[in-house]
């Protein structure tokens, strides 16, 4: 059977049934807790940059407050799992979902929300929001209700080997390129310690992020490779919450790695693609996944207190940052790049007092992948724009290549003059300045 992930235009009583049961069968005693323990205290609503970018712009949409993401959840629990759910249920009182309300399902999970984590962070139950959010996404995918896009991009991704298209010819193609324009060495498919694994963002779109990477492994003189194999580090398996998806994403880049006995993974200035190899993959491969796996700014940052990197040179007067939240806030990669920033920068001024607490870029969760979220990812930039007017820095390093997308993006779409600048390269543009 082929691995495929489907959209559907017309919604009818088996795609109902198909996310009744998925949402039914993925409550468990700490799912039920997270449902039961709400209390409606609205605080998880100004901590959604959705749901805050609305206020900006002068209206207040109450359904994209979190804890509203897991109503039609919540009810489905709550008639399985509670004695007057029962009795509501045995007396023909029970759920009754309609096709425009999956329709709506689709809005709230996968055009709404990046499971970004922050509404989390200040839920006085602890309550998982996006654990409750990725049940019901992953009872649409069930459903074939994935959004056209990103089920065409994640079908891509199980068909060419990444969501945009680069099979294997084109990744060497691009390896070249990149060797040849920044004059850089690029190993491939070499027996080594450590395997850097690009996204294809970074391979198409950000290539220079790449030699960059290159650069620096170069010049500390470590054992490094890139794989054929394991040529792709995202993992649209996360967007669509399917499981099978992520497993066979995962699987490649377990193979690669072990093919070329590699003792470390960096993964690249790529959100869910740490999320995936750091966290997902352990779990998934128990037996088998032996590897450390560091960000690329974990690494760097190792380096430089291990004294193996030397960053003395400052090669940008001001500069803020843009937290990554699947590798900051999720990951705990916070104090990292500031690290570094604060190494190459002649001012670096945080937009946050507390890193934990910075806001998503708007495009995360495959939000940038879907056309129909376009509306909502601007409105939810709004509220990004607002921390970095209030430091009044115009140059912001990221590292994450998707963050990177979905802020020049909606930068340019809402006529803002912010430069998103890769972290990496900043690191590689002070290593010449050394050498110089």
């Amino acid at each position: 059977m082929t691995l495929r992930v489907e959209h559907k235009e017309q919604i009818g009583e088996r795609e109902i049934e198909t996310f009744y049961e998925v949402c039914k069968g993925a409550i468990n005693a700490e799912v039920a807790s997270y449902l039961e323990a709400c209390v409606r205290c609205g605080l998880c609503a100004e901590a959604c940059l959705f749901y805050m970018g609305e206020n900006i712009s002068g209206k207040i949409d109450p359904t994209l407050t979190p804890a509203y993401k897991a109503d039609l959840l919540r009810e489905i629990y709550k008639e399985n799992y509670t004695i007057l759910g029962r009795i509501k249920k045995a007396l023909g009182l029970g759920v009754r979902i309609t096709p425009e309300e999956l329709k709506d399902q689709v809005r709230l999970a996968f055009y709404t929300c990046t499971m970004c984590d922050r509404c989390t962070k200040v839920c006085p139950m602890g309550i998982d929001t996006p654990r409750l959010v990725a049940i019901v996404r992953s009872a649409l995918t069930a459903a074939g209700l994935t959004p056209e896009d990103l089920a065409e991009a994640t079908n891509t991704a199980i068909e060419k080997g990444s969501p945009l298209g680069v099979d294997v010819p084109t990744f060497l193609s691009r390896i070249d390129f990149i060797s040849d324009e920044w004059e850089v060495e690029i190993p491939v498919d070499q027996k080594a310690d450590y395997l850097y694994i690009p996204s294809s963002i970074e391979l198409m779109k950000y290539p220079s992020s790449v030699a960059s990477t290159a650069k620096v492994l170069n010049h500390l003189g470590v054992s490094w490779t890139v794989s054929t194999k394991a040529h792709e580090a995202t993992n649209f398996g996360l967007f669509t919450q399917s499981k099978e998806v992520t497993r066979e994403l995962l699987r490649r880049i377990l193979e690669g790695a072990k093919e070329l006995g590699i003792k470390t993974i960096i993964a690249p200035e790529c959100g869910h693609a740490y999320q995936s190899m750091r966290f997902v993959a352990p779990n998934v491969f128990p037996k088998e996944w032996n590897f450390e796996v560091l960000n690329v700014v974990e690494f760097l940052d190792r380096m430089v207190k291990e004294g193996k990197l030397k960053l003395s040179k400052k090669v940008i007067d001001q500069i803020t940052l843009h937290d990554s939240c699947q590798i900051g806030r999720r990951g705990g990669v916070l104090r990292e790049p500031r690290n570094i920033l604060r190494l190459i920068a002649q001012e670096f001024k945080d937009s946050v007092e507390f890193p934990e607490k910075n806001i998503c870029c708007g495009g995360g969760g495959g939000v940038v992948v879907e056309h129909e979220a376009d509306y909502h990812r601007q409105k939810a930039f709004l509220a990004k724009a607002e921390l970095f007017d209030k430091v009044g820095v115009k140059n912001v390093a990221c590292y994450c290549a998707n963050c990177m997308l979905a802020l020049n993006k909606s930068s340019q779409e809402l006529n803002r003059d912010y430069r998103f600048l890769s972290l990496v390269d900043l690191v590689a543009e002070a290593l010449e300045e050394e050498e110089e």
